[in-house]
């Protein structure tokens, strides 16, 4: 590795992710997350792109997967902090929606599907997610188990996922 490969700048990656509610039912989408590229369920979301704000992101983000239009955030549900090999230092932000409208019509060819699911049956789906740094975050926020606005900091090397503190 030459000295400049040193100092070249990692990729920095922002993400959003949106907590959408109907009633007692939780919205998720069904795409390729396993490790070995398996559909699973998870909430929306995806990356802030350059220039974006985060609620701007959040909005096309929302668009994208489930074909919905969403106001701006609520509250904040969680932030997660992930140091892994592949993106050093990548931020996560979960949002709670209180306002949308439309129709459930994915856009986004990754996502093979979106649906409403009741409260248990979702927190049933979610925990099929085998990455920790994806599930316990989602977990701990729908169960009321961890307040809303909980940071949450993992370093992941390889297959080893640390949780290192919460607060």
């Amino acid at each position: 590795m030459t000295v400049e490969d040193a100092k070249a700048p990692h990729p920095r990656v922002q993400l959003v992710i949106g907590i959408v509610r109907r009633g007692v039912e939780i919205l998720l989408v069904r795409e390729s997350l396993g490790p070995r590229g398996e559909s699973l369920w998870s909430l929306p979301g995806g990356g802030v792109e350059d220039g974006e704000l985060m609620h701007e992101a959040l909005r096309r983000e929302l668009r994208e997967e489930t074909g919905l239009l969403v106001g701006d955030p609520a509250r904040t549900a969680f932030l997660l902090h992930i140091d892994s090999e592949l993106y050093p230092s990548a931020l996560a932000a979960a949002f709670e929606i209180a306002e949308w409208s439309g129709d459930i019509a994915p856009q986004d060819d990754d996502i093979e599907q979106a649906a409403f699911f009741p409260l248990p049956d979702a927190l049933e789906l979610l925990g099929e997610l085998q990455s920790a740094t994806q599930r316990e975050p989602l977990v701990g926020y729908l169960t009321g188990a961890v307040a809303p606005g909980t940071t949450w900091l993992y370093r992941n090397r390889g297959e080893h996922e640390t949780l290192v503190a919460r607060w």
